[in-house]
Protein backbone atom coordinates (compact mmCIF):
# COMPACT_ATOMS: atom_id res chain seq x y z
CA UNK A 1 0.00 0.00 0.00
CA UNK A 2 1.26 3.64 -0.78
CA UNK A 3 1.95 5.70 2.28
CA UNK A 4 3.01 8.75 0.74
CA UNK A 5 4.34 9.82 -2.89
CA UNK A 6 6.19 12.48 -4.42
CA UNK A 7 4.71 15.15 -6.77
CA UNK A 8 6.11 13.21 -9.82
CA UNK A 9 4.18 10.18 -8.85
CA UNK A 10 1.54 12.37 -8.08
CA UNK A 11 1.63 13.89 -11.58
CA UNK A 12 1.13 10.17 -13.15
CA UNK A 13 -1.78 9.55 -10.92
CA UNK A 14 -0.74 7.58 -8.02
CA UNK A 15 -2.29 8.34 -4.64
CA UNK A 16 -1.62 7.41 -1.06
CA UNK A 17 -3.91 4.38 0.19
CA UNK A 18 -3.32 2.66 -3.84
CA UNK A 19 -1.99 -0.59 -3.54
CA UNK A 20 1.49 -1.46 -4.74
CA UNK A 21 0.37 -3.88 -7.76
CA UNK A 22 -2.06 -1.47 -9.15
CA UNK A 23 0.70 1.60 -8.52
CA UNK A 24 2.93 -0.87 -10.26
CA UNK A 25 0.61 -1.33 -13.26
CA UNK A 26 0.44 2.69 -14.02
CA UNK A 27 4.58 2.91 -13.54
CA UNK A 28 6.14 0.18 -14.15
CA UNK A 29 9.49 1.78 -12.95
CA UNK A 30 8.34 2.84 -9.81
CA UNK A 31 10.97 3.47 -7.11
CA UNK A 32 9.99 2.98 -3.36
CA UNK A 33 11.27 2.95 -0.11
CA UNK A 34 9.52 0.98 3.07
CA UNK A 35 7.32 3.05 4.84
CA UNK A 36 8.65 4.07 8.63
CA UNK A 37 5.92 5.54 10.30
CA UNK A 38 7.63 5.33 14.05
CA UNK A 39 10.64 7.43 12.26
CA UNK A 40 8.16 9.97 10.98
CA UNK A 41 6.84 10.75 13.96
CA UNK A 42 9.90 11.56 15.72
CA UNK A 43 11.29 13.70 12.51
CA UNK A 44 7.90 15.68 12.75
CA UNK A 45 8.48 15.82 16.64
CA UNK A 46 11.62 17.36 16.21
CA UNK A 47 10.44 19.81 13.51
CA UNK A 48 7.63 20.98 16.15
CA UNK A 49 10.60 21.47 18.53
CA UNK A 50 12.50 23.44 16.65
CA UNK A 51 10.00 25.61 16.02
CA UNK A 52 9.83 26.66 19.16
CA UNK A 53 11.96 29.58 17.88
CA UNK A 54 8.77 31.20 16.51
CA UNK A 55 6.29 30.29 19.61
CA UNK A 56 6.75 28.67 22.73
CA UNK A 57 3.08 26.59 22.33
CA UNK A 58 3.88 24.30 19.46
CA UNK A 59 2.84 20.72 19.05
CA UNK A 60 2.98 18.06 15.87
CA UNK A 61 -0.67 18.09 13.70
CA UNK A 62 -1.55 14.43 12.66
CA UNK A 63 1.08 12.82 10.69
CA UNK A 64 2.27 15.75 8.34
CA UNK A 65 1.98 19.45 10.42
CA UNK A 66 2.70 21.55 12.78
CA UNK A 67 0.81 23.60 14.85
CA UNK A 68 2.08 27.27 16.20
CA UNK A 69 0.34 29.69 18.27
CA UNK A 70 1.67 32.63 17.36
CA UNK A 71 -0.30 35.08 19.39
CA UNK A 72 2.08 38.13 20.76
CA UNK A 73 4.73 36.62 18.84
CA UNK A 74 4.51 38.19 15.50
CA UNK A 75 5.71 41.39 15.77
CA UNK A 76 9.04 40.47 17.10
CA UNK A 77 9.53 38.94 13.63
CA UNK A 78 8.49 42.16 11.70
CA UNK A 79 4.78 40.43 11.36
CA UNK A 80 2.74 37.43 10.53
CA UNK A 81 4.18 37.95 6.63
CA UNK A 82 8.19 38.08 7.68
CA UNK A 83 7.67 35.16 10.45
CA UNK A 84 6.35 33.46 7.15
CA UNK A 85 9.22 34.01 5.04
CA UNK A 86 11.13 33.28 7.64
CA UNK A 87 10.32 29.98 8.67
CA UNK A 88 10.01 29.19 4.84
CA UNK A 89 13.71 30.28 3.96
CA UNK A 90 14.66 27.91 6.80
CA UNK A 91 12.87 25.28 6.03
CA UNK A 92 13.88 25.24 2.23
CA UNK A 93 17.32 25.50 3.85
CA UNK A 94 16.84 21.52 5.08
CA UNK A 95 15.00 20.77 1.86
CA UNK A 96 11.66 20.36 3.83
CA UNK A 97 8.59 20.78 1.81
CA UNK A 98 5.71 22.81 2.93
CA UNK A 99 2.75 25.03 3.09
CA UNK A 100 2.09 27.59 5.04
CA UNK A 101 -1.24 29.59 6.06
CA UNK A 102 -1.83 32.02 8.80
CA UNK A 103 -5.70 32.68 10.41
CA UNK A 104 -7.15 33.56 13.56
CA UNK A 105 -8.47 29.93 14.72
CA UNK A 106 -6.67 26.44 13.84
CA UNK A 107 -9.05 25.45 12.23
CA UNK A 108 -9.10 28.45 9.35
CA UNK A 109 -5.10 27.96 9.46
CA UNK A 110 -5.59 24.07 9.06
CA UNK A 111 -7.68 24.38 6.12
CA UNK A 112 -5.74 27.70 3.94
CA UNK A 113 -2.98 25.30 4.56
CA UNK A 114 -4.28 21.92 3.42
CA UNK A 115 -6.35 23.83 0.38
CA UNK A 116 -5.37 27.07 -0.66
CA UNK A 117 -1.35 28.16 0.12
CA UNK A 118 0.89 26.96 -2.14
CA UNK A 119 4.99 25.97 -2.16
CA UNK A 120 6.54 29.18 -1.66
CA UNK A 121 3.40 31.30 -1.51
CA UNK A 122 1.73 31.42 2.15
CA UNK A 123 -1.94 31.79 3.00
CA UNK A 124 -2.21 34.91 5.00
CA UNK A 125 -5.56 36.37 4.09
CA UNK A 126 -6.57 40.09 5.98
CA UNK A 127 -8.91 38.96 9.07
CA UNK A 128 -11.56 40.44 7.43
CA UNK A 129 -11.24 38.08 4.55
CA UNK A 130 -10.89 35.10 6.23
CA UNK A 131 -14.02 34.50 5.22
CA UNK A 132 -14.03 35.16 1.61
CA UNK A 133 -10.85 32.81 1.31
CA UNK A 134 -12.11 30.14 2.86
CA UNK A 135 -15.83 29.91 1.10
CA UNK A 136 -15.15 28.25 -2.50
CA UNK A 137 -12.37 25.65 -0.31
CA UNK A 138 -13.76 21.73 -0.41
CA UNK A 139 -15.92 20.50 2.30
CA UNK A 140 -12.74 18.32 3.06
CA UNK A 141 -11.19 21.58 4.60
CA UNK A 142 -13.27 20.96 7.64
CA UNK A 143 -11.10 18.03 9.09
CA UNK A 144 -14.13 15.74 8.34
CA UNK A 145 -14.25 11.92 7.99
CA UNK A 146 -14.77 10.51 4.75
CA UNK A 147 -17.81 9.02 4.97
CA UNK A 148 -19.25 12.38 6.19
CA UNK A 149 -17.84 13.95 3.39
CA UNK A 150 -19.45 11.62 1.10
CA UNK A 151 -22.60 12.55 2.69
CA UNK A 152 -22.13 16.16 2.09
CA UNK A 153 -21.47 15.36 -1.42
CA UNK A 154 -24.38 13.65 -2.15
CA UNK A 155 -26.77 16.77 -1.18
CA UNK A 156 -24.86 19.03 -3.55
CA UNK A 157 -22.99 20.49 -0.43
CA UNK A 158 -19.21 20.59 -2.20
CA UNK A 159 -17.68 23.82 -0.36
CA UNK A 160 -17.53 25.68 2.44
CA UNK A 161 -19.19 28.42 1.25
CA UNK A 162 -22.34 25.70 0.64
CA UNK A 163 -22.18 25.31 4.55
CA UNK A 164 -21.77 28.30 6.29
CA UNK A 165 -24.63 30.36 5.54
CA UNK A 166 -27.26 27.59 6.11
CA UNK A 167 -28.58 27.74 9.82
CA UNK A 168 -27.54 25.09 12.04
CA UNK A 169 -30.96 23.37 12.70
CA UNK A 170 -31.11 22.87 9.19
CA UNK A 171 -27.66 21.22 9.35
CA UNK A 172 -29.60 18.95 11.91
CA UNK A 173 -32.55 17.83 10.04
CA UNK A 174 -30.67 17.39 6.81
CA UNK A 175 -28.18 14.93 8.30
CA UNK A 176 -30.48 12.63 10.40
CA UNK A 177 -27.40 11.04 12.24
CA UNK A 178 -26.92 13.19 15.71
CA UNK A 179 -23.06 12.74 15.75
CA UNK A 180 -22.66 13.26 11.75
CA UNK A 181 -24.43 16.63 12.83
CA UNK A 182 -23.00 17.50 15.46
CA UNK A 183 -19.29 16.47 14.02
CA UNK A 184 -20.14 19.47 11.41
CA UNK A 185 -21.59 21.78 13.50
CA UNK A 186 -18.08 21.47 15.79
CA UNK A 187 -15.67 21.94 12.88
CA UNK A 188 -17.70 24.92 10.90
CA UNK A 189 -18.01 26.77 15.15
CA UNK A 190 -13.95 25.83 15.43
CA UNK A 191 -13.84 27.61 11.58
CA UNK A 192 -14.74 30.61 12.68
CA UNK A 193 -13.91 31.12 16.50
CA UNK A 194 -17.38 30.27 17.89
CA UNK A 195 -16.12 26.84 19.84
CA UNK A 196 -12.96 26.99 21.57
CA UNK A 197 -10.15 24.44 19.69
CA UNK A 198 -7.01 25.07 22.27
CA UNK A 199 -3.41 24.17 21.42
CA UNK A 200 -1.49 21.73 23.96
CA UNK A 201 2.23 22.84 23.57
CA UNK A 202 4.88 20.66 22.96
CA UNK A 203 6.60 21.34 26.39
CA UNK A 204 5.79 23.53 29.66
CA UNK A 205 4.63 26.58 28.14
CA UNK A 206 7.58 29.31 29.74
CA UNK A 207 6.73 32.11 31.87
CA UNK A 208 8.95 34.20 30.06
CA UNK A 209 11.64 34.02 27.47
CA UNK A 210 13.92 35.65 25.67
CA UNK A 211 16.02 35.07 22.66
CA UNK A 212 19.09 35.65 20.83
CA UNK A 213 19.63 35.50 16.91
CA UNK A 214 22.96 35.84 15.35
CA UNK A 215 23.69 37.00 12.19
CA UNK A 216 26.48 33.90 11.37
CA UNK A 217 25.97 30.46 13.22
CA UNK A 218 28.27 30.47 15.79
CA UNK A 219 30.18 27.30 17.67
CA UNK A 220 32.84 28.68 19.34
CA UNK A 221 32.52 27.60 23.16
CA UNK A 222 33.78 31.10 24.47
CA UNK A 223 30.85 32.43 22.03
CA UNK A 224 28.39 30.30 23.43
CA UNK A 225 29.39 31.27 26.76
CA UNK A 226 29.05 35.29 26.20
CA UNK A 227 25.25 34.78 24.65
CA UNK A 228 24.76 32.73 27.33
CA UNK A 229 25.41 36.02 30.18
CA UNK A 230 23.69 38.09 27.77
CA UNK A 231 20.26 36.24 27.90
CA UNK A 232 20.47 35.68 31.84
CA UNK A 233 20.99 39.62 32.15
CA UNK A 234 18.42 40.43 29.76
CA UNK A 235 15.76 37.32 31.96
CA UNK A 236 16.64 39.23 34.97
CA UNK A 237 15.34 42.46 33.70
CA UNK A 238 12.31 40.98 32.95
CA UNK A 239 12.57 39.15 36.28
CA UNK A 240 12.34 41.93 38.08
CA UNK A 241 9.76 44.04 36.87
CA UNK A 242 7.46 41.04 37.36
CA UNK A 243 8.79 41.17 41.11
CA UNK A 244 10.07 37.44 40.83
CA UNK A 245 12.78 34.96 40.96
CA UNK A 246 13.34 31.99 38.16
CA UNK A 247 12.93 28.37 39.67
CA UNK A 248 12.89 26.57 36.99
CA UNK A 249 15.11 27.75 33.73
CA UNK A 250 15.95 26.14 30.30
CA UNK A 251 18.50 27.42 27.79
CA UNK A 252 17.73 26.39 24.00
CA UNK A 253 20.72 26.04 21.05
CA UNK A 254 18.68 26.53 17.61
CA UNK A 255 21.55 24.59 15.17
CA UNK A 256 21.51 25.28 11.50
CA UNK A 257 21.29 21.58 11.26
CA UNK A 258 17.38 21.84 12.71
CA UNK A 259 18.29 20.29 15.52
CA UNK A 260 17.85 21.69 19.06
CA UNK A 261 20.00 21.54 22.30
CA UNK A 262 18.54 21.78 25.87
CA UNK A 263 19.87 22.97 29.16
CA UNK A 264 17.36 22.36 32.19
CA UNK A 265 17.88 23.15 35.71
CA UNK A 266 16.64 24.23 38.66
CA UNK A 267 17.22 26.66 41.85
CA UNK A 268 17.09 25.78 44.89
CA UNK A 269 15.27 28.85 46.33
CA UNK A 270 14.20 31.75 43.60
CA UNK A 271 16.64 33.62 41.67
CA UNK A 272 17.28 36.43 39.72
CA UNK A 273 20.51 37.33 40.18
CA UNK A 274 22.42 36.92 36.46
CA UNK A 275 26.07 36.05 37.78
CA UNK A 276 24.48 33.07 39.15
CA UNK A 277 22.10 31.99 36.71
CA UNK A 278 24.65 32.53 34.04
CA UNK A 279 26.96 30.33 36.16
CA UNK A 280 24.95 27.35 36.11
CA UNK A 281 24.46 26.93 32.73
CA UNK A 282 28.06 27.69 31.87
CA UNK A 283 28.74 24.65 34.25
CA UNK A 284 26.52 22.30 31.84
CA UNK A 285 27.64 24.40 28.83
CA UNK A 286 30.44 21.48 27.68
CA UNK A 287 27.13 18.91 27.21
CA UNK A 288 26.04 21.22 24.32
CA UNK A 289 26.97 19.83 20.84
CA UNK A 290 26.75 22.74 18.98
CA UNK A 291 27.11 21.03 15.35
CA UNK A 292 27.92 23.08 12.23
CA UNK A 293 26.79 25.82 14.34
CA UNK A 294 23.94 27.80 16.66
CA UNK A 295 21.57 30.25 14.77
CA UNK A 296 18.94 31.57 17.69
CA UNK A 297 19.46 31.16 21.57
CA UNK A 298 16.23 31.28 23.75
CA UNK A 299 16.61 31.21 27.61
CA UNK A 300 13.11 30.73 28.84
CA UNK A 301 11.73 30.51 32.41
CA UNK A 302 9.62 28.06 33.03
CA UNK A 303 8.63 28.18 36.83
CA UNK A 304 8.77 31.51 39.04
CA UNK A 305 8.07 32.58 42.27
CA UNK A 306 7.72 36.14 43.93
CA UNK A 307 10.65 37.81 44.95
CA UNK A 308 11.02 40.78 46.48
CA UNK A 309 14.06 43.49 46.21
CA UNK A 310 17.22 42.39 47.71
CA UNK A 311 21.16 43.17 47.90
CA UNK A 312 23.07 41.10 45.77
CA UNK A 313 26.65 42.35 47.00
CA UNK A 314 28.59 45.23 47.31
CA UNK A 315 32.49 44.81 45.56
CA UNK A 316 34.99 43.45 47.58
CA UNK A 317 31.95 42.78 50.38
CA UNK A 318 33.21 38.96 51.78
CA UNK A 319 30.10 38.82 53.59
CA UNK A 320 27.53 38.75 50.38
CA UNK A 321 29.18 35.99 49.12
CA UNK A 322 27.09 34.10 52.40
CA UNK A 323 23.99 36.44 51.85
CA UNK A 324 21.53 33.78 50.08
CA UNK A 325 22.79 31.18 52.38
CA UNK A 326 23.14 27.55 51.12
CA UNK A 327 20.91 27.63 48.00
CA UNK A 328 23.86 28.42 45.73
CA UNK A 329 25.89 25.48 46.66
CA UNK A 330 22.95 23.22 46.07
CA UNK A 331 22.59 24.56 42.40
CA UNK A 332 26.02 24.19 41.63
CA UNK A 333 25.97 20.67 42.60
CA UNK A 334 22.88 19.82 40.77
CA UNK A 335 24.03 21.49 37.91
CA UNK A 336 26.96 19.54 37.92
CA UNK A 337 25.74 16.37 39.43
CA UNK A 338 21.89 16.35 39.15
CA UNK A 339 19.51 17.13 40.94
CA UNK A 340 18.57 13.37 41.50
CA UNK A 341 22.28 12.89 42.40
CA UNK A 342 21.73 15.84 46.04
CA UNK A 343 19.90 14.35 48.78
CA UNK A 344 18.45 15.54 52.76
CA UNK A 345 18.39 13.60 55.72
CA UNK A 346 15.04 14.36 57.29
CA UNK A 347 14.19 12.44 60.62
CA UNK A 348 10.89 9.73 61.50
CA UNK A 349 9.32 9.20 64.53
CA UNK A 350 11.38 5.90 65.45
CA UNK A 351 13.64 5.25 68.48
CA UNK A 352 15.67 2.80 65.89
CA UNK A 353 18.85 4.48 65.78
CA UNK A 354 18.87 3.14 61.52
CA UNK A 355 15.16 3.89 60.70
CA UNK A 356 15.48 7.39 62.81
CA UNK A 357 16.11 9.22 59.61
CA UNK A 358 16.07 8.50 55.85
CA UNK A 359 17.46 10.90 52.90
CA UNK A 360 15.16 12.34 50.95
CA UNK A 361 16.45 12.96 47.35
CA UNK A 362 16.15 17.22 46.28
CA UNK A 363 14.78 16.37 43.06
CA UNK A 364 11.97 19.19 43.66
CA UNK A 365 14.73 21.60 44.27
CA UNK A 366 13.53 22.87 48.04
CA UNK A 367 16.10 24.21 50.01
CA UNK A 368 15.72 23.39 53.77
CA UNK A 369 16.28 25.71 56.46
CA UNK A 370 17.65 24.20 59.82
CA UNK A 371 15.28 24.29 62.60
CA UNK A 372 16.20 26.98 65.14
CA UNK A 373 14.70 24.94 67.93
CA UNK A 374 14.43 21.25 66.70
CA UNK A 375 11.47 19.58 68.10
CA UNK A 376 12.10 17.81 71.39
CA UNK A 377 12.55 13.78 69.54
CA UNK A 378 14.20 15.33 66.01
CA UNK A 379 17.60 14.60 66.39
CA UNK A 380 16.68 11.29 68.24
CA UNK A 381 18.67 8.71 66.85
CA UNK A 382 20.04 10.20 63.46
CA UNK A 383 21.44 7.13 61.48
CA UNK A 384 24.05 8.53 59.14
CA UNK A 385 26.87 10.81 59.06
CA UNK A 386 26.83 14.46 59.85
CA UNK A 387 23.70 15.03 61.44
CA UNK A 388 24.74 18.77 62.10
CA UNK A 389 21.72 21.43 63.18
CA UNK A 390 19.91 19.03 64.32
CA UNK A 391 19.30 18.57 68.26
CA UNK A 392 19.15 15.88 70.78
CA UNK A 393 16.40 14.66 72.42
CA UNK A 394 16.70 15.24 76.54
CA UNK A 395 14.72 12.58 77.34
CA UNK A 396 17.10 10.23 75.82
CA UNK A 397 21.19 9.81 76.09
CA UNK A 398 23.25 11.38 73.25
CA UNK A 399 23.96 10.33 70.33
CA UNK A 400 26.78 9.97 68.51
CA UNK A 401 27.49 12.54 65.61
CA UNK A 402 28.29 9.77 62.44
CA UNK A 403 26.84 5.95 62.75
CA UNK A 404 27.66 3.05 60.40
CA UNK A 405 25.52 1.59 58.22
CA UNK A 406 25.48 -1.05 58.91
CA UNK A 407 26.78 -1.53 62.25
CA UNK A 408 30.46 -3.23 61.68
CA UNK A 409 31.27 -6.19 64.16
CA UNK A 410 33.65 -5.91 66.96
CA UNK A 411 35.12 -8.84 69.23
CA UNK A 412 34.00 -8.20 72.80
CA UNK A 413 35.16 -9.17 76.45
CA UNK A 414 32.97 -8.54 79.21
CA UNK A 415 32.73 -9.76 83.00
CA UNK A 416 28.98 -9.84 84.20
CA UNK A 417 25.50 -10.05 82.08
CA UNK A 418 24.92 -6.72 81.76
CA UNK A 419 28.36 -5.25 82.19
CA UNK A 420 30.11 -2.91 79.32
CA UNK A 421 33.06 -4.67 77.97
CA UNK A 422 36.50 -4.22 79.38
CA UNK A 423 37.79 -4.61 76.11
CA UNK A 424 37.10 -4.95 72.37
CA UNK A 425 38.91 -5.17 69.04
CA UNK A 426 37.53 -3.35 66.03
CA UNK A 427 39.33 -2.99 62.81
CA UNK A 428 42.25 -5.44 63.81
CA UNK A 429 42.52 -2.87 66.58
CA UNK A 430 42.67 -3.83 70.15
CA UNK A 431 41.00 -1.37 72.95
CA UNK A 432 41.36 -1.27 76.11
CA UNK A 433 37.68 0.33 77.85
CA UNK A 434 38.69 3.12 79.76
CA UNK A 435 34.89 4.50 80.69
CA UNK A 436 31.63 3.44 80.06
CA UNK A 437 28.02 4.17 80.65
CA UNK A 438 25.09 2.10 80.09
CA UNK A 439 22.97 -0.37 79.09
CA UNK A 440 20.29 1.84 76.78
CA UNK A 441 18.14 -0.61 76.13
CA UNK A 442 16.47 -0.88 72.73
CA UNK A 443 14.34 -3.25 71.59
CA UNK A 444 11.90 -4.06 68.07
CA UNK A 445 8.85 -1.82 67.36
CA UNK A 446 6.87 -4.48 68.20
CA UNK A 447 4.23 -2.71 66.21
CA UNK A 448 5.85 -2.30 62.14
CA UNK A 449 4.78 -5.05 59.69
CA UNK A 450 6.97 -8.15 60.53
CA UNK A 451 8.26 -7.59 63.61
CA UNK A 452 5.99 -9.15 65.94
CA UNK A 453 6.44 -11.92 63.55
CA UNK A 454 10.22 -12.08 63.77
CA UNK A 455 10.16 -11.89 67.72
CA UNK A 456 7.59 -14.63 67.42
CA UNK A 457 10.44 -17.06 65.40
CA UNK A 458 13.16 -16.39 68.41
CA UNK A 459 14.74 -13.70 66.86
CA UNK A 460 16.97 -12.36 69.94
CA UNK A 461 18.79 -10.33 67.68
CA UNK A 462 15.67 -7.87 68.23
CA UNK A 463 17.01 -6.37 71.77
CA UNK A 464 20.17 -4.46 71.33
CA UNK A 465 21.89 -3.02 74.65
CA UNK A 466 24.00 0.23 74.33
CA UNK A 467 27.07 1.10 76.06
CA UNK A 468 28.66 4.63 75.76
CA UNK A 469 32.42 3.40 75.99
CA UNK A 470 35.83 5.16 76.21
CA UNK A 471 39.13 4.13 75.61
CA UNK A 472 42.84 4.63 77.04
CA UNK A 473 43.15 6.77 74.00
CA UNK A 474 40.46 8.84 74.45
CA UNK A 475 38.05 7.86 71.58
CA UNK A 476 34.96 7.51 72.21
CA UNK A 477 32.57 4.62 70.92
CA UNK A 478 28.83 3.28 70.73
CA UNK A 479 29.08 -0.15 71.26
CA UNK A 480 25.92 -2.55 71.48
CA UNK A 481 25.08 -6.15 72.34
CA UNK A 482 22.63 -7.62 70.26
CA UNK A 483 20.54 -10.67 72.13
CA UNK A 484 20.47 -11.64 75.69
CA UNK A 485 22.46 -14.07 77.87
CA UNK A 486 21.41 -17.29 78.72
CA UNK A 487 19.50 -17.20 75.72
CA UNK A 488 21.30 -20.39 74.47
CA UNK A 489 22.93 -18.35 71.97
CA UNK A 490 25.85 -16.31 72.74
CA UNK A 491 25.51 -12.54 72.19
CA UNK A 492 27.13 -10.31 69.43
CA UNK A 493 28.57 -7.12 69.99
CA UNK A 494 28.99 -4.30 67.51
CA UNK A 495 30.39 -0.67 67.15
CA UNK A 496 27.12 1.43 65.83
CA UNK A 497 28.59 4.94 66.11
CA UNK A 498 31.49 7.39 67.16
CA UNK A 499 31.51 10.62 69.26
CA UNK A 500 33.27 13.34 68.17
Amino acid sequence: MLAAVDPTAAAAGLVPGMPLADARSFVPGLVTRPAEPEADRAALLRLAEWCGRYSPWTAPDDAAGIKLDITGCAHLWGGEAALAADLSRRLLRQAIAHRIAVAGTLGAAWALAHFAAQDGAPAIPPPQQVREALAPLPVEALRLDPATVAGLRRVGLRRIGDLVPMPRDALARRFGAKGVADNVIRRLDQLDGTAPEPLSPLGAAPTRRVRLSFAEPIADPAELAAATRRLAGELVRWLGRDGVGARRIGLGFHRVDGRVEHIRLGTARPSRDPAHLAGLLLARLDTIDPGLGVEDMILAAFAVEPLGAEQCGFAGDPAAATATGLAPLLDRLAAQLGARALSRLEPRDSHIPERASVPVVMADNTCPAPHPNPPPHAGEGRSRSDRAGVGLSRSKPPRPVRLFEPPEPVEAFWVLPDDPPFRFFWRRRRHLVAEADGPERIAEEWWRPGAAGDAALGRDDAIRDYYRVEDETGRRFWLFRAGLPGTGRPPRWFVHGIFA
